[in-house]
């Protein structure tokens, strides 16, 4: 029962977000992809490009590359985790990758904050911050 009622909340969590991205000045046109993460309960997945077990893909760097992507940006929640295991990702995948660093929040435990944004220089991330 746990395991189902965790399933519902995640596919309930799913649909606000898309629904979410489907009006306002930051609307996604119906005809994008969307790419689905987070597939084991169990587990928390950080990244858009992989799984947490680093191996199983999500599909975004093949759908970038179809595109003809080469360089993305990244806002969102949260800058020391999401954010950034998915900017690290798009850069070993082989893209530029910019954070707006303005557009992000972070949960910053115990210099986790600190510590991603080194991560992210160190993979060469480009980070702006209209602040610094």
């Amino acid at each position: 029962v746990c395991a189902a009622a965790e399933a519902a909340l995640a596919e309930a969590h799913s649909r606000h977000a898309l629904d979410a991205v489907r009006e306002g000045p930051l609307a996604v046109p119906p005809s994008a992809g969307i790419v689905r993460k987070g597939i084991h309960l169990q587990v928390d997945s950080y990244s858009a490009f992989f799984e947490n077990d680093r191996l199983t893909p999500t599909g975004l760097t093949g759908y970038l590359r179809e595109r003809g992507f080469s360089r993305l940006v990244l806002v969102g929640l949260a800058t020391d985790y999401c954010v950034a295991y998915s900017a690290i990702d798009a850069r070993r995948q082989g893209f530029d990758a910019v954070v707006v660093l303005e557009a992000c929040r972070a949960i910053d435990l115990g210099g986790s904050l600190a510590q991603s944004l080194s991560l992210m220089r160190a993979a060469g991330v480009t980070l702006l911050d209209r602040a610094a």
